[in-house]
């Protein structure tokens, strides 16, 4: 396990937010800053990205996961509720398989429980060689494009701003969360397990996970909140920071009585 760095703002429910690759808990500063006036938001950066330490191994999800219960441990906390965007929701899936009793309610934004299809996992594994070669630039190239909604403008500077994200992410953590992913398990049969109030969202123009899978787990998990956030790719909290708040608000409101 590894220290991760984080940040911790507000009092009440805890809410850990977990950011996608190659990202970074900074992700979430719009929803931190908002959701804290009523609880207690942290975010962490997943080993690898931010500013977190990035070992050249060890990120298979269930690892990440350690990582971030740890990191619950070392706060005090005993139960959460714990939100992953894509690859961050793979991580709160392998961390609800093994605690499920640290979760309060849980949260997929932009992910899925399915697992790469092979040629999927060919893709990711090719990536991360040229990573591991040639630098951020690689996946920067490969990914900038699909991250944000079709229609958004090229010259948006919401651009500008994931693309420097993705250039201080470590080298050695993008190759490894590259190799975690392609062999993640599935998690499919997870989804019907899950017994906490569940959200799961996505954007209307995702074009990295198909808004049709948000659907699909909707339907399979007993207390699941489908919320779709329009004019929104694969990056809803950024594209449309006050509609995934006021989403995030909605559902944490509707779950709050049942909060220890």
């Amino acid at each position: 396990m590894v220290r991760l760095n984080f940040s911790d703002s507000g009092q009440g429910t805890p809410v850990v937010l977990l950011h996608g690759f190659p990202l970074s808990g900074v992700i979430w500063m719009p929803q931190q800053r908002l959701l804290s006036d009523q609880y207690r938001v942290i975010t962490p950066d997943l080993r690898g990205h931010g500013r977190s330490p990035a070992p050249a191994a060890g990120y298979e999800m269930e690892t990440l996961a350690e990582d971030v219960l740890a990191l619950l441990d070392d706060l005090g906390i005993p139960k959460a509720v714990i939100m992953g965007h894509s690859m961050g929701g793979y991580v709160t899936l392998a961390a609800w398989k093994m605690a499920p009793e640290r979760f309060l309610a849980l949260g997929l934004l932009d992910s899925q429980a399915a697992p790469d299809t092979d040629e999927g996992r060919k893709t990711r594994n090719q990536l991360a060689d040229q990573v591991a070669k040639e630098g951020s630039a690689a996946v920067e190239a490969a990914m900038l494009p699909k991250l944000f909604a079709p229609n958004l403008d090229a010259k948006d500077p919401l651009i500008g701003q994931v693309r420097q994200i993705i250039k201080t992410t470590p080298r050695a953590g993008i190759v490894g969360a590259l190799h975690g992913m392609a062999q993640r398990p599935d998690a499919s049969a997870i989804l019907a397990a899950i017994a906490v109030p569940t959200l799961i969202l996505t954007g209307d123009g995702d074009q990295l996970i198909a808004p049709a899978r948000a659907t699909a787990m909707a339907a399979v998990v007993a207390n699941a909140m489908l919320a779709v956030i329009p004019n929104a790719g694969h990056l809803p909290m950024m594209e449309q920071p006050a509609a995934t708040t006021t989403t995030l608000l909605s559902f944490l409101s509707t779950v709050g009585n049942g909060f220890a």
